[in-house]
């Protein structure tokens, strides 16, 4: 809605409702005084149409979004996750829950004491929330507080469950998704929105197992359309059905056995030649169509099972710094490609050339 008018259109109007016999000249004190309220008023229109467009939750962020999805679906903002995992310490003493350690310039504190006699486990949790605390195995080789009982560290398994906060868009998306889909008695669409309630957590599938009657496996995928690591798929499992076996322990319905599981992936390769518009770095230019690429992914998967090629090519052709495509093969083809419904689709390698 848009109330919004010209502050002259606004004193002419005020000025015809006047009798005729006020001079209504401009500079009079008649045409001084509507002027006046021409403003004021035009103000409270701007207002009010600010107020209006508060209705439509496409033109709400932050705290409003908030507010407008909780009081109309209960739905609240994921919060940002620090990642968790642990390093194996090496030496003989003890190491101090609050001990800094680090994988290059990412940062994370031991989080209980542990006597150390040759080896041992060390649990640590990022300082920072959100998902730069995912590191690879053996990327935490750095003791910044310093040990002189310790001799090394090094992290055996990924550091995983660290998570970003939620955006406005993904929370959108989400209170959608609540609406479009009634989630009800522990029914399909109830499963996705529980999973989709859990850090980290970007899409879902619910499929019936194939041999057990009352079993729901539930597919998941990170909160950017890639594959959802361990942790995730813990929590997701512990929300719903901790036991796997409908006690009734979780969210989900007692006689209901939920089994959490990772999406399955379909490796995409991307091959051909950009040609360049020289607005952009060749670099740059091709950093951005394969983010694009890989942002398209993560806005389709789990709501089709099939990759577009010309919808693909188009996508990477209105990229920044791209003038046209020459050679832009899917897999070693022209053709789109297919995934079962329990499958997400990967960047698996991205080989594009510029010139």
């Amino acid at each position: 809605m848009n109330y919004n008018e010209e502050i002259s259109d606004i004193q002419a109007d005020l000025l015809d409702e006047m009798p005729s016999t006020y001079s209504k000249i401009k500079g009079t004190w008649l045409w001084e005084l509507m002027k006046s309220f021409a403003i004021k008023i035009s103000e409270l229109l701007q207002l009010l149409t600010d107020t209006a467009g508060k209705l439509n939750v496409e033109n709400l962020q932050g705290d409003e979004l908030d507010y407008y999805v909780k009081q109309w679906t209960e739905l609240t903002r994921k919060t940002a996750q620090r990642a968790s995992g642990y390093i194996t310490a090496t030496g003989n003493g003890t190491i101090y829950s609050g001990t800094i350690v680090a994988a290059d310039d990412i940062q994370f504190e031991v989080v209980s004491d542990v006597s150390v006699n040759g080896t041992a486990a060390v649990p640590i949790v990022a300082i920072n929330a959100g998902a730069s605390g995912n590191v690879e195995s053996g990327r935490v080789t750095k003791l910044i507080t310093s040990n002189a009982n310790i001799k090394s560290i090094i992290n055996p398994k990924p550091i995983e469950g660290g998570a970003d906060a939620e955006t406005d868009d993904a929370l959108r998306e989400r209170y959608y998704l609540r609406l479009s889909m009634p989630a009800t008695s522990g029914n399909k669409a109830h499963y996705i929105l529980w999973a989709t309630e859990c850090a980290g957590v970007g899409g879902a599938k619910a499929t019936r197992d194939a041999n057990v009657n009352n079993k729901v496996n539930l597919y998941i995928c990170g909160n950017n359309g890639e594959m959802a690591d361990s942790t995730t798929i813990k929590t997701v499992q512990n929300y719903i059905d901790p036991n796997k076996n409908g006690d009734g322990s979780g969210t989900a319905p007692i006689g209901a056995i939920c089994e959490v599981f990772g999406a399955g992936t379909k490796a995409v390769n991307i091959t051909g030649t950009v040609e360049l518009d020289n607005t952009q770095s060749a670099d740059s230019t091709l950093n951005c169509v394969k983010a694009t690429i890989t942002g398209y992914f993560s806005k389709i998967n789990f709501k089709t099972t099939e990759l577009s090629y010309a919808k693909l090519l188009n996508i990477a052709i209105s990229c920044e710094g791209v003038s046209d495509i020459t050679g832009f093969k899917i897999n070693n083809g022209y053709k789109n490609l297919t995934c079962n419904e329990t499958e997400i689709f990967i960047l698996n390698n991205f080989n594009m050339d510029s010139y």
